[in-house]
């Protein structure tokens, strides 16, 4: 399948799916640069998980691409335009050896459109899957760590063109790699978790790049009955619809964690007959909400907050007070519901006292 420019619009507001703390209904700057990239140097080539063993051998080279730091720093410190083929052909040269194909790290927020700049920056084809099936903040939060696979060797370029490798152990990774974004200037696009494509798709969520492409294709077509028809397309469930009363930095109860966000609470006053309280815990995405006390969805589920107003997705940037919401709740991949899945990236893993079962919802 290749894909072409004319799929820009439904990969951007895809990749928005379940991302609430930089959501936006119009492209950026750097959103655009890529729809410009895409279309000077693009198509690109997408494959499918089952033709991989087909098309690249078992020695061929795979690596996943993707933004850490802050999506914030990215619009205040100027972006690279070279910085994804710079960060692949760092990892190359670290490796001694070509990679053979591109993934994303995640095929939400804007490592899917990243990871598209580079596959046509290089010419190298895209691989259909990604390693969170939402956005996760750490880049160890993987079903690509939890099939055994390591982030480094790891390259990465920062606003000024600093170039940044780290070979490290696996658990050392995310630290040092959190050192490098601070001293590079907030962020930094990398190259990493370089394995055989075989081995990389087998450990990575298939399908990922594909389903976001439809999910973007409903978003911008008639928004009608948007949740409902969200949820019957994707596997999910309507949650509730409630109105903002309080946007908090204080009420959230947080342990010790790794986790580089600050903690945000989101009460709702339930808008269903009973008239409830909705409760939203935030660490960079929406990771728990409580219903009147009680757990009604947690990490890793996909907890995604829509507009049913305006049929869109909901930006936290622009959340007040008296806004309604819709609470919208899609199944992460199986794997995340193993007892490592939820070790990885379950609400402990955010600093929730929540013992969250291992088990498919």
């Amino acid at each position: 399948m290749r894909l072409s420019v004319e799929s820009f619009d439904e990969l951007f507001a895809g990749s928005q799916l379940g991302v609430i703390s930089a959501a936006s209904t119009s492209p950026g700057y750097h959103d655009l640069w890529v729809r410009d990239v895409w279309a000077d140097r693009g198509p690109v080539e997408l494959v499918a998980p089952e033709d991989v063993d087909r098309l690249f051998g078992p020695d061929d080279l795979a690596a996943c691409v993707g933004m850490v730091g802050s999506l914030t720093a990215v619009e205040e410190t100027p972006f690279r335009d070279d910085a994804p083929l710079m960060a692949v052909r760092e990892l190359e040269r670290v490796l001694g050896r070509r990679v053979a194909a591109l993934a994303p790290l995640n095929a939400s927020g804007p490592n899917l459109l990243l990871t598209v700049a580079a596959a046509c920056l290089t010419g190298l084809p895209l691989l259909d899957c990604d390693g969170q099936g939402q956005i996760l903040p750490l880049i160890d939060q993987t079903t690509y760590t939890l099939g055994g696979l390591s982030a480094a060797p790891l390259a990465g370029v920062g606003p000024w063109g600093d170039i940044v490798t780290l070979q490290c152990a696996p658990e050392r990774t995310e630290t040092l790699t959190r050192a490098a974004v601070s001293g590079a200037g907030g962020w930094l696009c990398c190259a990493l978790y370089p394995s055989p494509v075989r081995t990389l798709v087998a450990a990575g969520i298939p399908g990922a790049v594909s389903r976001s492409a439809e999910a973007g294709r409903l978003l911008v077509s008639d928004r009608d009955q948007l949740g409902s028809r969200l949820a019957q397309q994707l596997g999910g469930r309507i949650l509730g619809r409630g109105r903002v009363r309080e946007i908090s930095q204080h009420r959230g109860v947080t342990a010790a964690s790794r986790q580089p966000a600050r903690p945000v609470t989101i009460v709702l006053d339930d808008l269903a007959p009973q008239r409830g309280e909705l409760q939203l815990e935030v660490r960079n995405e929406a990771v728990l909400v409580l219903s009147d006390g009680a757990v009604a969805a947690a990490a890793p589920d996909i907890i995604c907050l829509l507009d049913p107003l305006r049929r869109r997705m909901v930006d936290m940037l622009e959340l007040k007070a008296g806004d309604v919401v819709e609470i919208l709740v899609l199944p992460a991949n199986e794997r995340w519901y193993t007892p490592a899945g939820v070790e990885l990236a379950g609400p402990a893993s955010f600093g929730l006292p929540i013992n969250r079962p291992a088990t498919v919802p």
